[in-house]
C-alpha cells in the first residue's frame, strides 16, 4: 500500500542492490578501490591514530618534489591539535586548532590538489570587524581590497577547489550566523540559542541501485516520513533546500512510514562494469551530504543540511564551514581574548564550546578518511 499523497508520482526505476565479488555494495564516498587489474570493493579502516593513516597516504601518493613540504605541514598540524585538544587554558585551544587544521589542509591539497608550494600563501579568509562581538554580526571575507600580495595563494580557496564533488565558487562574504547552523555537531543546540528550527535530517538509507540488462547505475535515498512531516517540510521544498532539485525526484516508496527519492538520470557503464561509474554518482550528491564517523555500526551517520532560500549562497561544503568557523574563533582568541569569554557567557557559549571540545576528533577522523579516500572510523574497543 502507498500512502494517498504519493498516488500522482511514479514508481522507482526497476532495479536491484549493487553487488560486487558476491556481496551487497554499502554506500561509502570511497566504495571503491582501484587496483592494477581490477575495481574492487573498498574496505572501511579501524584505528586509533588517524595520523598514522594521514601519513602512510601522503608518503604513497604525494609527489616526490612536494613530500617534504607536505610532511612538514603535516607535523606541525599534529603537534598543534595536541594543544588545541589538552586540557588548559580554554581560549587557546581555538587558535592552536585553526593552526592544526590550515597546515593539516595544506598537506592534503600538496597531496590532492596539484599545489607545488605553499611557500607564498595567504588564509584566505578575512575578519570583518562589526559593531558588535557576537556570532549575529560577524562576517568573513574571502576577497580583501588592497591587499598587496595579490598572487599569492589563498588556502581558502585551494581548499575549495580540491575537495571532490564541491565547486570551487566561493562567495566574496560569509556571515558566521549562516555558517554556523552548517556544522552538524551541536546543531541542536545553534537551534536553541538562534530560536530556529533543526535544519538537519538524516538519511535512514543510501543505496546503489543497478539495472542488470542496461547495466545502469544509479542512487536512492530514504527519508522518514515523520521527520519531515513534524517540521511541516513537504519532499519537493527538501530536495530544493537541500540542492537536490533537478537530480533527485520523489519516487512512491513502498513503505509507509518512508519518503523515498531516486537520482534522475543514471550513469551507464561503457564497458559492462558499473563500478566506476560510481564516484560520478557520489560526487553530485556529495555537495548536499553531511557525515558524521561513529563508533558502532554501520560507522557513518547521513544527513541533509536544508538551506534557507535566503542563504543559498552561504552554503559550504562540510570540511570548509568547520575550518570557517575554527577560524574566526582563532582570530577572536588571537586578537581580541575578552571577546571570547563574552561569547562563551552568551547565548552561544554551549555551542561554542562543543564546537571547541568535540568537533576536533571528528574533523581529523573526517580528514583521515578523505586523504587516504577509505571509511577510516574509531574502533569500539576500551
Amino acid at each position: 500500500m502507498y500512502p494517498a499523497d504519493e498516488a500522482g508520482l511514479d514508481g522507482e526505476r526497476d532495479g536491484s542492490a549493487l553487488s560486487a565479488q558476491g556481496r551487497k555494495l554499502d554506500f561509502s564516498f570511497w566504495p571503491i578501490r582501484a587496483s592494477a587489474t581490477i575495481n574492487v570493493p573498498s574496505t572501511r579502516l579501524f584505528s586509533l591514530d588517524p595520523w598514522a593513516i594521514i601519513r602512510q597516504s601522503i608518503e604513497s601518493e604525494c609527489e616526490p618534489a612536494r613530500l617534504p613540504e607536505a610532511l612538514a605541514c603535516l607535523g606541525q598540524a599534529s603537534a598543534f591539535f595536541e594543544v588545541g585538544t589538552s586540557q588548559g587554558n580554554e581560549a587557546a585551544r581555538p587558535l592552536a586548532l585553526y593552526y592544526s587544521y590550515l597546515n593539516l589542509m595544506k598537506a592534503y591539497c600538496l597531496t590532492r590538489g596539484g599545489v607545488a608550494t605553499f611557500e607564498r600563501s595567504l588564509h584566505g579568509l578575512w575578519e570583518e570587524h562589526a559593531a558588535g562581538h557576537g556570532v549575529e554580526n560577524a562576517v568573513l571575507s574571502t576577497v580583501k581590497p588592497g591587499r598587496p600580495f595579490a598572487t599569492d595563494l589563498k588556502v581558502f580557496e585551494r581548499i575549495a577547489m580540491t575537495l571532490p564533488g564541491q565547486s570551487p565558487a566561493l562567495a566574496g562574504k560569509y556571515r558566521l550566523a549562516s555558517v554556523v547552523p552548517q556544522i552538524l555537531s551541536g546543531h541542536r543546540l545553534w537551534a536553541e540559542a538562534a530560536d530556529e528550527t533543526e535544519r538537519f535530517f538524516i538519511v535512514r538509507d543510501i543505496a546503489f541501485r543497478h539495472h542488470p540488462a542496461s547495466g545502469d547505475v544509479w542512487l536512492r535515498i530514504d527519508m522518514l516520513r515523520e521527520d519531515l512531516s513534524r517540521f511541516g517540510i513537504e519532499p519537493q521544498d527538501m530536495l530544493s533546500r537541500a540542492g537536490l532539485a533537478g537530480t533527485f525526484r520523489q519516487v512512491r516508496c513502498d513503505r509507509p512510514k518512508r519518503v523515498r527519492f531516486e537520482q534522475i538520470t543514471p550513469r551507464r557503464p561503457v564497458d559492462g562494469d558499473p563500478l566506476p561509474e560510481l564516484q560520478h554518482l557520489i560526487d553530485a550528491l556529495r555537495p548536499s551530504l553531511w557525515m558524521t564517523v561513529t563508533v558502532i555500526p554501520p560507522y557513518r551517520r547521513y544527513y541533509l543540511y536544508l538551506s534557507p532560500s535566503t542563504e543559498a549562497d552561504q552554503r559550504l561544503p562540510q570540511l570548509l564551514s568547520m575550518y570557517a568557523m575554527t577560524y574566526w574563533l582563532g582570530s577572536i582568541t588571537r586578537y581580541r581574548p575578552h571577546h571570547f569569554d563574552e561569547l562563551l557567557r552568551g547565548n552561544y557559549g554551549p555551542r561554542i564550546r562543543d564546537f571547541v571540545t568535540g568537533q576536533p576528533l571528528q574533523f581529523l577522523y573526517l580528514m583521515a578518511s578523505e586523504i587516504s579516500r577509505r571509511d577510516v572510523a574509531r574502533p569500539s574497543i576500551l
